[in-house]
């Protein structure tokens, strides 16, 4: 075969030579697709035999007993033939087209014919062989929607493409039943070599043209008619090369026929290293590698099979958007992309390639790294808050969880007083031990002892055994007492004494039992309260709240919310799974002054999930009751400033202050009322005055003149 891609100039007599070997070889093709064809035609429902033993042969003893037609392929030495069966093993090959693969007999006979495809994998760094391999269902989707005729490549043994016109012909018993396939193939290297060279050779021509050079080749019109049809494909290749996406072109059968230049910059090959190689030179479909962030990934086989998805989809679709892939660079590195994947046909319709749109996320991954690290600074285990009174706490927590002090969570009920609880147990020199948690308004004052300091057999009636209480259970650990506000006086007494002596008896015993506890407690109760009004003991007060952590609620800390609407729809949703909240919703939510803190918060999200459609959550979405209390805020300052108006007409009426004196009294009353409309609509508004003043149906100067004159500057 003659080295065309070695012309390195062409002159117009070459050109010339190179047209009339173009048609000598276009000639010869033709005339062997036509041999081939007749067989086709002449064998519409396959090539009958008796059955799977003549198949075997089919090449061999069983030769003379096939039809004419079929013999004058078989006997053509330009075309190659495989004998499969059902399963596609190779049972025979024509022996020059073996050797034109580098192939010995025994590398093939017996083999899967996926062992000449051009993706590939090698099978001697991957050990894989066989059909049911699975990575050759890349190989196997597309046989599926591959025509009987169509343009292929097979794969040399030292790794060199073949491309080449296959023809497939059903073998098939005498009831009609396949028996295996009879694959007919034409070798396009020559063709294909100089339809290259002759590409590069108009390229020249098309530059000397572009340049105003003397080239004889046509007329002046022809000329300017051809330098718009050049400019115009320059154009087009223009918008292909600076496209920031990379963009790459294979065929049907995975070799790569094309790539721009982000493509090339992205996987840091040369045009001329990446052309007529497989495709999986950049996307191997095996293999352990790092990823540019530096981290390992291993390809599995269901990054395999979700390629094959991918390609099923493509053929019967035409279209493909949104996968995810992994390209390898010439570092070896792998490169994370999303591509949008196009079937590529021809005038006639037939398959020719598919285009690649490959939009590299590498820059979206370090971003999605980064955005990690953030959402690790503003959250410590499962707790999350950005605001500034959460990162004080996250910052005290950490303190005081190396210490052994015992620490005081005071918070309304549903801000993660246990969570706050659990992550000092986390954090602690203790984590190694048991966290045992008791609710102390939970259990019964006759059971409250006995659970906390065990008993002894016969203690009380039902004794039967003798048990371990939660202190001892919690020996080398932390101890958490939600509630404790709860715990009745009698119980007050006995824990303060185990707190200060570190030791414990049992209902029904005089021995002392030492024990190695760490205490922490919570109340949603003010405990100063309970001192006051004498529920509460005030030395016991001050034991346990050695380290106090105050917990805001959920309404002084708005700007949480966005961050604990997302932690709870990551943790509900599946990993590939993504929720959105409308505009109208986020405001809705951020308007409400949640009396039950996160755990509503999480109840109102969960209720959501259910609820909504297309995967965005919307005020519809949201519980009724939500929506009538965000309402109730905004007419509960109109209402009040209507009761202070009712009051002092009422005051008029029975005469008591004059029209001067009730002035002053309805000034101030409306005065108290338009503060307090104001405050709301900024609150509501998280203190835009120009949107508080939309809200309010004033304008803007008139909101700032009114803000002024009640001193909410």
């Amino acid at each position: 075969m003659r080295a065309y891609g070695e012309i390195a100039y062409f002159s117009i007599e070459e050109f010339n030579n190179l047209l009339q070997e173009k048609v000598n070889l276009d000639k010869k093709v033709d005339r062997l697709k036509a041999l081939i064809d007749k067989t086709m035609e002449a064998l519409p429902e396959g090539l009958a035999i008796e059955n799977k033993t003549d198949l075997e042969d089919v090449l061999r003893e069983k030769l003379h007993l096939l039809p004419d037609t079929i013999n004058a392929v078989l006997h053509t030495a330009e075309i190659g033939v495989i004998v499969c069966d059902a399963d596609d093993t190779m049972l025979d090959i024509s022996q020059h087209f073996m050797a034109s693969l580098g192939y010995q007999p025994a590398e093939l006979i017996g083999s899967y014919k996926g062992k000449l495809w051009v993706e590939r994998p090698d099978i001697h760094e991957t050990g894989l062989s066989g059909e049911n391999d699975y990575i050759y269902s890349i190989y196997k989707i597309k046989q599926k929607h591959f025509p009987a005729v169509h343009e292929d490549a097979y794969i040399t043994r030292e790794g060199t493409v073949i491309p080449v016109l296959q023809h497939q012909l059903n073998v098939v018993n005498l009831q009609g039943k396949i028996l295996g396939f009879l694959y007919m193939v034409i070798n396009l290297s020559e063709e294909k070599s100089l339809e290259l060279t002759l590409t590069r050779a108009m390229d020249h021509i098309e530059r000397e043209i572009l340049n105003d050079e003397e080239v004889e080749l046509t007329p002046e019109m022809k000329r300017y008619l051809s330098k718009d049809i050049l400019e115009t494909r320059e154009y087009l290749n223009n918008i292909l090369e600076t496209s920031i996406d990379g963009i790459l072109i294979t065929s049907i059968s995975g070799h790569i026929l094309g790539c721009n230049q982000s493509f090339r910059k992205m996987a840091g090959y040369a045009e001329d290293e990446l052309i007529n190689q497989p495709i999986t030179l950049v996307s191997p479909l095996t293999g352990t590698y790092q990823t540019v962030s530096g981290k390992p990934y291993t390809i599995t086989e269901k990054d395999v099979m979700d390629m094959v998805d991918t390609l099923n989809i493509l053929f019967e679709k035409e279209r493909r958007y949104a996968c995810r892939q992994y390209f390898k660079n010439r570092s070896g590195a792998l490169i994370p992309t999303e591509v949008n994947l196009s079937l590529l046909k021809n005038r006639e319709g037939a398959l020719i390639g598919i285009l690649r749109n490959i939009h590299n996320l590498t820059e979206r991954e370090k971003l999605e790294q980064k955005i990690k690290e953030l959402s690790e600074t503003y959250c410590l285990d499962n707790i999350v808050g950005k605001s500034r009174a959460m990162q004080e706490i996250f910052r005290l927590l950490k303190k005081v969880a190396e210490s052994e002090s015992t620490v005081l969570i005071q918070g309304e009920s549903g801000t993660g007083k246990e969570l706050i609880a659990r992550a000092v147990y986390h954090h602690s020199p203790r984590n190694k031990g048991p966290f045992v948690t008791l609710n102390c308004g939970a259990i019964p004052y006759n059971l409250l002892e006995s659970e906390l300091f065990g008993h002894v057999k016969g203690a009380f009636t039902g004794a039967i055994r003798d048990k371990k209480g939660l202190f001892e259970d919690a020996e080398g650990g932390v101890i958490f007492l939600d509630e404790i506000g709860e715990l009745p006086p009698e119980m007050q007494v006995k824990l303060l004494r185990t707190i200060q002596q570190r030791e414990i008896k049992r209902v029904g015993d005089n021995r002392t039992i030492k024990i190695d506890v760490r205490i922490i407690a919570a109340t949603n109760r003010d405990l100063f309260e309970g001192i006051k009004n004498g529920t509460f003991r005030e030395d016991l007060y001050y034991r346990i709240n050695v380290f106090g952590l105050k917990i805001p609620p959920l309404r002084d800390r708005k700007e949480d919310i966005p961050l604990l609407i997302d932690f709870f729809l990551k943790k509900s949703l599946a990993r590939q799974e993504t929720v959105q909240v409308s505009r109208e919703a986020m405001k809705m939510i951020l308007d409400y002054p949640f009396p039950g803190n996160i755990r509503e918060l999480e109840n109102i999200i969960e209720r959501a999930l259910i609820l909504c459609e297309d995967n965005i959550i919307t005020v519809s979405d949201l519980p009724p009751e939500m929506l009538e209390a965000v309402q109730a805020q905004f007419e509960r300052p109109r209402k009040h400033a209507g009761v202070i108006m009712a009051a002092h007409s009422a005051d008029a009426a029975h005469g008591a202050p004059s029209a001067e004196d009730a002035a002053p009294l309805l000034r101030t009353g409306r005065q108290q009322a338009e503060k307090e409309i104001i405050m709301q609509a900024l609150q509501a508004t998280q203190q835009n005055r120009a949107q508080a003043a939309k809200l309010l149906k004033i304008g803007r100067t008139s909101l700032y003149r009114k803000m002024k004159q009640l001193g909410l500057e």
